[in-house]
């Protein structure tokens, strides 16, 4: 029971103030962005293929590269949280992954009205949320963890958050399919 105890950990409450604010400036600089963003054809064929995908229940691809994207990201932090003092460090990646998410979310809002409303609010935003929320726990839980366990808790935060994606498509997406 000692090995994953969590009886030491206390959020660091300036560290979490630090995180919120520097996603908000994300989220307004996202917004801002979308117009000059919308023009490129690369964003707007994601946005095309990602609610193709999720309509038609195609997952393979959307949760290969959802799962590649969680593993770099959250063992980014890992690395960042573990072997450098420096824990701030990574609100420049949350500045930059909160613009990305803010950008895609407005593509897939604006891009098939009633379909991209019902994927980005069904899936897409609480998956990035929960992201984020792993992120933040991967910095502030990888010092207090037992060494033996600690590389692997990134894979698992992972892991977790591309499971919940899949339940969010195949169970909740396919309710409210079959409802509407």
């Amino acid at each position: 029971m000692r090995n994953l105890s969590f009886s030491k950990f206390k959020c660091d409450k300036k560290y979490l103030i630090a995180v919120l604010v520097t996603l908000l400036c994300a989220i307004i600089c996202g917004i801002v962005l979308y117009i000059n963003v919308n023009i490129n054809i690369y964003f707007s064929y994601f946005a095309e293929e990602y609610i193709y995908c999720v309509f038609n229940f195609k997952n393979a691809s959307i949760i290969f590269s959802h799962l590649l994207s969680e593993l770099f990201y959250v063992y980014l932090f890992f690395l960042i949280g573990y072997f450098t003092k420096f824990k701030y460090f990574t609100l420049i990646f949350i500045f930059i992954k909160g613009m990305y998410f803010t950008i895609y979310s407005a593509i897939l809002i604006a891009f098939n009205s009633f379909g991209g409303i019902t994927v980005a609010v069904l899936v897409y935003i609480p998956t990035s949320i929960i992201s984020f929320i792993f992120c933040f726990l991967t910095v502030e839980t990888c010092k207090i963890i037992n060494k033996r366990y600690v590389f692997f808790i990134p894979a698992v935060f992972a892991l977790l958050n591309t499971l919940i994606l899949i339940v969010l498509i195949n169970v909740v997406f396919r309710v409210v399919i079959v409802i509407v």
